[in-house]
């Protein structure tokens, strides 16, 4: 009698009475090969069942050295609260509109002597054109992901053995993705879309001269300079009409700065020196230094325009520096057309972030070469 063979699930080359695995280095002769697909009726056998319910994971052969636990383990991914470095407006808007639209004001003030009056002319003299008011447009790109299970993974996971929710780890998740793509765009726009980040901006100005090393390798010195020159370059950038309110540092240098602010002082860092000398030079107690790890030249090589330590000092407001959440992440009830397997979409809709008013953040890059 012929032996009939066939490729299961998993790319086993199996028996098809027996479901056992056969390996062959060279087909024998007396091995009949009708088709490499495994037939219905194994799909319908124990055998078959056996081997799907443990390639989920949800039976396996419990020993008296065998126990399972209820944690399930996590991958880990770097994360950042993004509304501290970045205004996050959700929920304003259209949510399905193609851009958002916003009006921006704007004047010219010119000498103060085109606007008096000379009671001995009879001529008009009213300026007029002084005030200007413009649109200004930002995309809005739309998000999808989407997952999809059977009833086989629903039904395994919720009366074996296994203590975890199979369905809820799915959307889980895919919430992640969604927070972590939120995240990326808030710090380096999506270049597909032309989207840009905090740390992106082609309408900021870059100071390449402050920084020629790292804050935590600069003497003492050069330390106690750096907290007034850094307030005052951004002063003029921004024609001393804002006062900043953060400094973003790459990660690694911010952790740096942990060490003794000098043999003098031996019992305060030098993050605490640079942050109280930042709130007192802006009169804002509430001045924050913050560590981020995409500014790092290590972090950020593979980013066109970046490749270097991009250190950040801005403001946190709204109408100066913003990201638009317009749809916020949306789920879909799960549906089937066959009552087996199951779909479900989440989606949303965000725009990069737009420095509205662009004077108002400065970079300071520390390239590779000036290291």
């Amino acid at each position: 009698m012929a032996e009939v063979i066939f490729l299961n699930t998993r790319g086993e080359i199996r028996d098809f009475n027996t479901g056992n695995v056969k390996s062959y280095i060279k087909k024998p002769e007396h091995v009949a090969v009708q088709s490499y697909q495994a037939p219905q009726e194994y799909f319908n056998s124990l055998s078959f069942q056996k081997e799907f319910v443990n390639s989920l994971g949800g039976e396996q052969n419990i020993t008296t050295l065998t126990s399972i636990l209820a944690d399930i383990i996590d991958q880990s991914y770097y994360t950042i609260n993004v509304s501290d470095y970045v205004p996050i407006v959700t929920g304003e808007g259209n949510p399905w509109s193609y851009s958002l639209m916003q009006w921006k004001r704007s004047i010219n003030r010119n000498d103060v002597g085109n606007r008096l009056a000379n009671l001995a002319s009879n001529a008009s003299q009213i300026n007029s054109n002084n005030v200007s008011v413009e649109q200004f447009t930002r995309p809005v790109i739309n998000w999808v992901d989407g997952i999809s299970y059977n009833i086989f993974q629903e039904k395994t996971f919720t009366s074996a053995t296994q203590r975890m929710d199979y369905i809820a780890e799915l959307y889980q998740g895919r919430k992640e993705i969604w927070d972590l793509d939120v995240q990326e765009v808030s710090m380096y726009g999506c270049a597909e879309a032309g989207l840009e980040g905090l740390l992106t901006q082609s309408a900021v100005n870059i100071n390449t001269t402050l920084i020629t090393k790292k804050l935590s390798d600069m003497t003492a010195a050069e330390f106690n300079a750096f907290g007034v020159a850094i307030v005052e370059a951004y002063r003029a950038n921004c024609f001393r009409t804002a006062y900043p309110d953060t400094l973003i540092i790459p990660e690694d240098d911010f952790i740096a700065l942990g060490k003794q602010a000098s043999e003098t002082y031996q019992n305060r860092i030098r993050l605490d020196v640079l942050e109280e000398v930042l709130q007192k030079t802006t009169g804002n107690k509430n001045f924050k230094i913050l560590p981020l790890s995409y500014a790092m030249q290590s972090y950020n090589s593979a980013i066109t325009g970046l490749n270097k330590d991009r250190y950040v000092l801005t403001r946190q407001n709204k109408n100066s520096l913003r990201m638009d959440i317009p749809l916020n992440f949306t789920v879909t009830l799960p549906n089937s057309l066959d009552n087996m397997t199951y779909n479900s979409a989440a989606y949303g809709r965000f725009t990069g972030v737009t420095a509205i008013k662009e004077l108002e953040t400065l970079y300071f890059d520390l390239t590779p070469a000036s290291t």
